[in-house]
């Protein structure tokens, strides 16, 4: 069946998690006509946003990101604006060819501080296939993301759980 509307969009993509077993919560935002925050992969803490934006009719945007470690902050801080470009510049070339979109948020003084990512579809191509398309293409770039920053700098320190967080999110 062809998907038409933000509204038959927005009962198809929870159907479809649902179906899956995703966990969805719907955000109140009035700048959207639906949006989703949904765990992915199932079962996870990681999250994931769907959301259909007023501005842009029949246009779907899967939404995922990541903070950058302050570890990772403070050696990029260290680093020469060369060295910088030099490591920016091999994530560009190693993300260009993806269908998903990446977008940096760098500092005054050239340091990575988050890192968000986002799969664009319309209507016309919205499809399961296509909706676990783009949510698993952002996990991988979130993947390929901490892997790289671990990589340059090393694993950073990560604040624990606070008990019963792992059980809550189940």
């Amino acid at each position: 069946m062809e998907i038409t509307t933000v509204e038959q969009a927005k009962q198809f993509i929870k159907k479809w998690l649902e179906e899956n077993h995703h966990q969805v919560k719907e955000i109140t935002d009035d700048a959207v006509n639906f949006h989703f925050e949904v765990d992915y992969p199932v079962g996870s803490l990681k999250r994931q946003r769907i959301l259909q934006p007023k501005d842009y009719p029949g246009l779907v945007v899967l939404l995922n990101g990541v903070s950058i470690a302050n570890e990772h902050t403070e050696k990029l801080k260290n680093m020469t604006e060369d060295e910088k470009d030099s490591f920016y510049g091999q994530i560009r070339n190693d993300l260009l060819f993806l269908d998903n979109s990446y977008d940096m948020n760098i500092d005054d003084d050239g340091v990575a501080k988050t890192i968000q990512f986002s799969y664009e579809c319309y209507l016309d191509g919205l499809t399961k296939t296509s909706l676990y398309k783009g949510l698993l293409l952002n996990h991988r770039t979130l993947i390929y993301i901490v892997t790289k920053f671990n990589e340059k700098f090393g694993v950073p320190v990560m604040p624990s759980a606070p008990p019963g967080a792992q059980e809550a999110a189940h």
